[in-house]
């Protein structure tokens, strides 16, 4: 059951566990039990966009102070930055581009975004600065991963009510040299770019726990549509699994 992409449906535990189980018969794959559960409706060429997600991080307040160039000349800062936005260019994401945003934790970790143009769909991908024992290093995320902090995002402010502080520290990836480089149509080789398979899978840190992302293609192709099962273990604060339908264009 879905909902329209500007509500969403929020599930008991129970109903929870009964998808799990769904999944899990169609994968090997397990995953965190939360204790809500989301579905939500998201349509690439509507949602799907580098500028609209933009939009979700600073109306939650995840991010804020726009600025078209890099708000601090801290050399490592720009190194990274740097490094981030060359990987962009050889990955093909540079249309749709977003300007800097500080996050909140601190000044030193900017956030923007840039788009990649699929036959399925815009595909936006995000990147950040952390620090890791005084290392800066540039963290990336694409495709389904961005999908889904965005849609967490959203619905947990409309339900939740968190403090953009713990939405930034349970849904942001901090692991040292993070990148997720996805596309609509699955796994791709990492060589050529070509998909490899119609899933994907990925884990990453953040500073109150961790994040499970599954990315499947249910059909396949333009009109078709992927799902996005997203597990967010919030340490003891929260745990939350959306589910997201993503519409190909």
């Amino acid at each position: 059951m879905t909902s329209s992409r500007r509500t969403f449906i929020k599930a008991t535990t129970l109903g929870s566990a009964a998808l799990v189980a769904t999944r899990q018969r169609r994968s090997s794959f397990l995953f965190i039990r939360p204790s809500t559960n989301y579905t939500l409706d998201y349509t690439l060429s509507v949602d799907g966009t580098a500028d609209r997600v933009f939009n979700t991080f600073l109306s939650s307040n995840v991010a804020r102070d726009t600025s078209d160039t890099l708000p601090t000349d801290d050399p490592d800062v720009v190194a990274a930055v740097q490094s981030a936005q060359n990987e962009f260019v050889i990955r093909e994401f540079t249309n749709n581009e977003t300007p800097f945003a500080q996050r909140r934790n601190s000044t030193i970790n900017p956030l923007w975004g840039r788009q990649r143009n699929e036959k399925l769909g815009p595909n936006p991908g995000f990147a950040t600065v952390q620090v890791q024992r005084n290392f800066l290093s540039p963290i990336a995320f694409t495709g389904s991963t961005t999908a889904g902090i965005d849609s967490a995002l959203r619905v947990l402010i409309a339900d939740e009510n968190f403090d953009p502080t713990v939405l930034d520290n349970a849904l942001i990836p901090v692991q040292e040299q993070f990148e997720d480089w996805g596309t609509w149509e699955g796994d791709v080789n990492p060589e050529t770019g070509e998909p490899i398979s119609g899933a994907s899978l990925t884990s990453y840190r953040t500073r109150f726990g961790d994040v499970t992302r599954r990315y499947d293609v249910e059909e396949p192709g333009p009109g078709g549509f992927g799902i996005i099962t997203f597990d967010v273990n919030g340490g003891d604060r929260f745990k939350t699994r959306v589910v997201v339908r993503v519409e190909f264009s």
